[in-house]
């Protein structure tokens, strides 16, 4: 066990952060005039345009805008959502759960490349499936709410999944392209160890559970994404339909979602009993 848990580094997370920007005069003065307005004024507040330079210069006025901090490469995970994913996944190898990994919800790739890393580190042979329409989110519901996100919001290519695996020299996994609702009947591994649920949206996230709960090992670990539960932990709660979709599904399981704190987020999380 020691020679196993001396390879667990989790450092590697730190090569997806954002770019960070550089000063110049013109902005340490300018966010100097912004500091000293905002401290003289109870009702207006200043800031940049850019977000990255509110953070750098600690500019910050609201929840909403402390949820971006620390964040990865495509703008849509932290690292401290990257950091729950790689400690729960390293539980899923070392404890030998039966069954490979699944993503559904994909993207880009960065969080699926952040679990082929973490296999490779552990030298794990399980198999990474994702599951992504590639044409952006399906219709809202009443059940998500007044969320800022609509039909085609996230939309991305399956090339561009496939060339950032390449850029950071990662094996791909299995792509399953088209809605949940085409490929998750016969596409999903007979076993599963771990599952990464981010479909935004109330059907998607309740086709996900309704599909991958069947397969899952006992013990099986599962991360749903934009989980946020006010009355635990009450930050940028955008995508209400996600817990709705839970509330309803697990009503009658055995398993209940807990809470986990990711910087300005929070995750889902329940283990297959």
């Amino acid at each position: 066990m020691n020679k196993i848990s001396n390879r667990v580094d989790n450092t590697f997370i730190l090569n997806f952060q954002k770019q960070k920007i550089k000063t110049d005069l013109k902005r340490n003065v300018l966010s100097q005039m912004i500091k000293f307005f905002n401290s003289n004024q109870r009702f207006l507040k200043l800031k940049f345009k850019n977000d990255n330079l509110n953070r750098l210069y600690n500019i910050k006025n609201s929840k909403k805008f402390d949820s971006k901090e620390n964040m990865l490469d495509g703008d849509w995970s932290n690292v401290e959502q990257a950091v729950n994913i790689y400690h729960l996944l390293t539980q899923a190898i070392l404890l030998n759960i039966p069954g490979d990994i699944v993503e559904l919800g994909c993207y880009d790739g960065t969080t699926s490349i952040l679990m082929q890393k973490t296999l490779d580190q552990l030298d794990s042979k399980k198999i990474i499936h994702v599951y992504d329409s590639f044409e952006g989110l399906p219709e809202k519901s009443e059940k998500d709410g007044d969320t800022v996100f609509y039909p085609g919001s996230c939309k991305t290519q399956k090339e561009d999944l496939i060339q950032n695996f390449k850029k950071h020299k990662t094996k791909l996994p299995i792509i399953h392209e088209g809605w949940f609702s085409d490929t998750l009947p016969k596409g999903l591994p007979k076993k599963i160890s771990f599952a990464h649920l981010d479909g935004d949206f109330y059907s998607s996230i309740l086709e996900s559970l309704i599909y991958v709960y069947p397969n899952l090992s006992k013990g099986a670990i599962v991360i749903i994404d934009d989980y946020c539960d006010p009355k635990i932990h009450d930050v940028n709660n955008i995508l209400p339909g996600v817990k709705k979709a839970c509330d309803e599904f697990f009503k009658d399981k055995k398993e209940k979602v807990g809470v986990l704190l990711a910087g300005g987020e929070t995750h889902g999380y329940f283990r297959k009993l």
